[in-house]
């Protein structure tokens, strides 16, 4: 059963992405450099997210970018592959503008379609795309099982979609959330967890942010016509930076008992990322799916 989000009803999920872009510069880049620079950077800041969300691996395939935003994954399939077609798809006018200009700055060849969040529907043929792609996009949106259904219906057979949401079993929503937010920094105590993580991850107003363990997610894979695999868990370095807060939060009676639960079984993996019950316990949830 998946959890239900706290939603701010005064603006619309594709409003907010029109005024908010993830990690871009109004402006655009300038120069080739600056945008690899750019597209590495921000994998690095996410250990681990660049291994379960590849871009090397889509040389003749027709790659769908559900979400692409500014273009940063549309950057790394045209300059680490070579699609036969490169899709970029977004609710964001202003998104996919800077998008364009970034793909036309490498010369990298690429269509872009402006999505509309009702009626829930991608503008494509049936099995025309061989590999979806969305990375940080499903949990923002108000009907996430609609969007899978309409990515199962544009994959092809031998097709698949590789997707990352964020993670409840990470150490961003049991420590950073729950314990330096809530009660270290007293911030948001009118609100459940849920609605506290929401805050905490693409800006204070984002109208909708969910995170899903795997079993919570692969149910609603499965729903969609999908089985699911897991393809990796990438950590976030604020994460990662904070960890040692974790024995003081353990130590706080005013934890709740989840996160308290959680905390404890943590242990740490030899590359010193914290793993919970065999899975990185990281914010970014990867998964590969395949249509049934």
């Amino acid at each position: 059963m998946t959890n239900v989000p706290f939603q701010i009803e005064t603006e619309t999920a594709a409003d907010y992405w029109s005024r908010y872009h993830v990690d871009a510069p109004d402006e655009g880049f300038l120069t080739k450099e600056d945008s690899l620079n750019h597209f590495d950077w921000r994998n690095r800041v996410y250990p681990g997210y660049i291994e379960s969300m590849p871009v090397d691996r889509a040389s003749g395939k027709v790659v769908l970018d559900y979400g692409c935003g500014p273009g940063n994954d549309l950057i790394g399939f045209g300059c680490f592959s070579k699609p036969s077609h490169l899709i970029g798809a977004d609710v964001s006018p202003s998104a996919l503008s800077l998008a364009a200009r970034r793909t036309e700055l490498h010369g990298i060849p690429a269509e872009f379609i402006h999505l509309s969040e009702n009626p829930v529907r991608i503008p494509l043929g049936d099995k025309t795309v061989d590999l979806v792609h969305s990375s940080g996009v499903l949990m923002m949106l108000p009907d996430p099982i609609s969007v899978l259904r309409e990515m199962r219906r544009v994959i092809k057979p031998s097709g698949y979609a590789q997707i990352m949401v964020y993670h409840r079993d990470s150490v961003w929503l049991h420590l950073y959330v729950s314990y330096i937010k809530r009660i270290k920094e007293g911030l948001y105590q009118d609100m459940s967890k849920l609605e506290a993580f929401q805050r905490t991850t693409d800006g204070e107003d984002c109208p909708i942010s969910r995170c899903w363990t795997f079993d919570e997610f692969s149910e609603m894979a499965g729903q969609a016509g999908f089985t699911c695999e897991e393809a990796g868990v990438s950590m976030s370095t604020t994460e990662l930076k904070i960890l040692n807060e974790r024995w003081a939060a353990l130590e706080d009676r005013r934890l709740d008992q989840e996160s308290r639960s959680f905390l404890y079984d943590l242990t740490i993996s030899e590359r010193g990322w914290p793993v919970y019950k065999g899975r990185v316990a990281g914010i970014n949830l990867a998964c590969r799916l395949l249509p049934i």
